[in-house]
């Protein structure tokens, strides 16, 4: 072979080389491309996903607080017919048309029905959709622990409320919804049982650490909580 021809196919490989490693790279910045364009998809509908469920959780936060708060004023009003009625109870006083009122409201207690919807959602979506490692803390701690440690109060509140409820056939001939009509059968005798007295103490502790520390804890969580998804929510816009 003539060392023209020879140089000839070597050129023409070259070229072929050339042209083949240059295929490759379109092909390969072609998939580069579509993996990022599908990424930055993925990312957009997981950032839309997270406030969408930033929102839910806000919104239902706006009604746990509203239920809370009507709560705690719940529970201040039958701290202050606690107390009324203990010292009655504790003192030489006559009874008063007015107590009846005060026993009826110490008869019943409260529950902290709390919207989860939006959480169990998050649960189950994943919570690291929530990219604000404070933000998804937070959400967590109040769901978890504070909301789980209002309601195991309040329950071991509620069980002492009833079993003071026990004693009232022995003493009360009726229970009426705040008609003031609960009137001891006899004054005396109640006064004399150290059980309702001991058990009506115990219910007002409890109510005492309720209306100072857990309900106004779960009012300030949630304030911060969502604060936080309001700041989160701004900086995203």
């Amino acid at each position: 072979m003539e060392k023209n021809s020879l140089v000839k196919q070597a050129d023409n490989t070259g070229k072929y080389l050339k042209y083949a490693i240059g295929e490759i790279a379109l092909v390969v910045i072609g998939i580069l491309i579509a993996l990022s364009i599908n990424n930055w998809n993925e990312s957009r509908k997981d950032q839309l996903l997270e406030i969408d469920i930033l929102k839910e959780i806000r919104n239902a936060l706006k009604d746990d607080l509203k239920d809370a708060q009507d709560n705690l004023s719940v529970h201040r009003e039958k701290l202050t017919s606690q107390n009324i009625v203990i010292d009655w109870m504790e003192n030489d006083q006559h009874f008063a048309d007015s107590l009846s009122l005060h026993f009826e409201t110490i008869e019943y207690g409260t529950f902290f029905e709390f919207y989860e919807g939006p959480y169990k959602t998050l649960n189950q979506t994943g919570m690291r959709i929530i990219k604000n490692d404070s933000l998804r803390n937070q959400i967590s701690k109040l769901y978890d622990q504070v909301y789980e440690s209002y309601n195991v109060f309040n329950r071991a509140y509620s069980q002492r409320i009833d079993e003071n409820k026990k004693l009232n056939p022995i003493y009360f001939n009726e229970w009426s919804n705040n008609e003031g009509k609960m009137e001891p059968l006899n004054s005396a005798n109640l006064k004399l049982d150290n059980r309702y007295l001991y058990l009506l103490k115990s219910s007002k502790n409890f109510n005492s650490v309720l209306v100072s520390i857990k309900i106004p804890q779960v009012i300030s969580e949630i304030n911060t909580t969502m604060q936080m998804i309001n700041n989160e929510l701004e900086a995203r816009n």
